[in-house]
């Protein structure tokens, strides 16, 4: 016998439920983080800062590129798109 969703859920009564006082927010049960911390450093962010560290003593086999996006080359022809993306690649 598979459990159903029917078999899952319980409807409880509004009794039995505190509801917050009409035009009162809710009380929070947890505490809300701040904005910087939610967001966690992307790893291209990561590695710039460790080559920053590092400067001359950094390995030469990790390359960093930079982001491209479509926005870059919005002026630029379509058939001019990807010889301008190879000369932007580090070799």
């Amino acid at each position: 016998m598979h459990p159903t969703l029917i078999r899952l859920v319980r409807v409880l009564p509004r009794s039995a439920i505190a509801l917050p006082e009409h035009g009162h927010p809710p009380p929070r049960i947890y505490e809300e983080l701040p904005k910087d911390s939610r967001k966690s450093p992307s790893l291209l962010e990561i590695l710039l800062k460790e080559k920053e560290a590092a400067g001359p003593n950094y390995p030469p086999n990790i390359r960093i590129e930079p982001v491209i996006s479509r926005k870059t080359f919005a002026g630029v022809k379509r058939d001019l798109v990807a010889p301008m993306k190879a000369i932007l690649r580090e070799r």
